[in-house]
């Protein structure tokens, strides 16, 4: 089904410019053609690497019949499922219980509703190419630029590194783009100055809250509408701010996408509907409600005059700067050092809203320093999951309190 798709792709957009990457311009015949010179997979295709890495892996998996799994540059291959749910045609990973990820596990056709739900709402089209300054592999990331690309047509024109100078270079070269980001590359690109005058056709954000004061600044000063984007990556996109002026409340996350249904629980969390929900988790959690169409979120809040409100979340992920990690995966590593009895992890909020969360590791040293387990960590952690901040603990009633108490008494 998402292979038939992409051959009506190529047959409507064949010498069109799929992909900008540096000099390179590779059109969608082009594309198909660097296809056929792959070999057939006979299992799942890890989608790694460039933007045209990923591409390729999908069309891949695709073609072949066999489930994609994203996973960012440098990542190691996890240990996937011995089988997977009839149908599965995609795999994303979440944080799971004890530092190693969960997979989730899609059809063909939830895939492509989360695609085509996203692209009907923001209006993408061959025309605008997307600018891939975003994660491609992060959930966000691939539903917004490379489903597009391979199910739309939509043209990516790929960003090395979101630095200000090469974003305004790559803009320039546009009569318009689309730009999906997360809060933190907004605020470093509204404080270059590169967005005022910026041919920007569309500007969305996600992954991570966007304060009222980033959002009124870029549109009092630029004139830029920052488009709020609410999703999960068990479902895809659930929630769009559709106006064109700026929310009065950061707690607004548009209303819900077309198809999609939200309801409020008793509970207070957001209970989803849509067509692009999960089939389910590889493990299932008690109280966790995923596949036949619905998913419970791990967020709470409110429906307003048909608008979506987020009062908290209760996720246990730490969100840095759009990007999120499981507490337990940090807490195995610190555990594997040797060097500790007992660790917690948990976030803090950051003193910088566009960051969201800081690390804080909370430990009881075995033996060594903090210096030394510092040191230790940074040659298992990526830069982005390393604790920003440290302390000892060997009083035992700090260990019996939750990661939530935790983290209010860091706020």
């Amino acid at each position: 089904m998402l292979f038939s798709r992409w051959l009506q792709t190529l047959d409507q957009s064949s010498d069109r410019i799929a992909l900008i990457d540096g000099a390179e311009h590779i059109t969608f015949s082009d594309l198909h053609k660097r296809l056929t010179r792959l070999p057939k997979a006979n299992g799942p295709v890890i989608a790694q690497g460039s933007a045209v890495d990923i591409a390729l892996a999908a069309l891949r998996g695709w073609r072949d019949g066999q489930p994609v799994l994203p996973l960012e540059k440098g990542a190691a291959i996890p240990e996937l499922p011995a089988s997977f749910p009839e149908g599965t045609a995609h795999l994303k990973l979440t944080p799971g219980i004890e530092g190693k990820p969960r997979a989730v596990f899609f059809s063909a056709e939830q895939i492509a509703a989360d695609a085509d739900r996203l692209a009907a709402a923001m209006h993408l089209h061959h025309e605008v190419p997307n600018l891939a300054a975003a994660s491609l592999t992060h959930s966000y990331g691939f539903s917004s630029i490379i489903l597009p690309l391979l199910l739309h047509g939509v043209p990516v024109h790929v960003v090395e590194v979101p630095f200000p100078k090469i974003m305004a270079d790559a803009i320039a070269q546009h009569d318009g783009v689309v730009l999906p980001g997360v809060p933190s590359m907004w605020k470093a690109w509204h404080r270059s100055g590169i967005l005022r005058e910026a041919k920007i056709a569309l500007a969305v954000s996600a992954g991570a809250p966007l304060s009222l004061e980033l959002e009124c600044s870029v549109f009092n000063d630029c004139g830029l509408k920052l488009h709020n984007f609410y999703g999960a990556s068990e479902c895809g996109g659930i929630s769009y701010d559709t106006s064109e002026t700026p929310r009065e409340s950061a707690a607004d996350l548009g209303t819900p996408l077309p198809g999609v249904s939200v309801k409020v629980c008793e509970s207070g969390r957001f209970l989803i509907g849509s067509t692009s929900v999960a089939l389910g988790y590889e493990s299932k959690r008690e109280s966790e409600i995923l596949g036949n169409g619905s998913f419970l979120t791990q967020d709470f809040g409110r429906i307003e005059d048909g608008r979506m409100m987020l009062e908290s979340s209760g996720a246990e992920s730490i969100n840095v700067a759009g990007r999120k990690i499981g507490p337990a995966k940090i807490e195995a590593a610190l555990m594997a050092s040797g060097l500790v009895m007992r660790a917690r992890a948990f976030g803090v909020p950051s003193h910088d809203p566009e960051r969201v969360e800081e690390v804080t590791a909370m430990v009881e040293l075995k033996s060594g320093t903090l210096e030394q387990l510092r040191q230790r960590m940074t040659e298992v952690l990526a830069g982005w999951e390393m604790p920003r901040h440290w302390e000892t603990a060997a009083d035992d009633s700090l260990w019996t309190l939750s990661r939530a108490d935790l983290k209010r008494r860091h706020s």
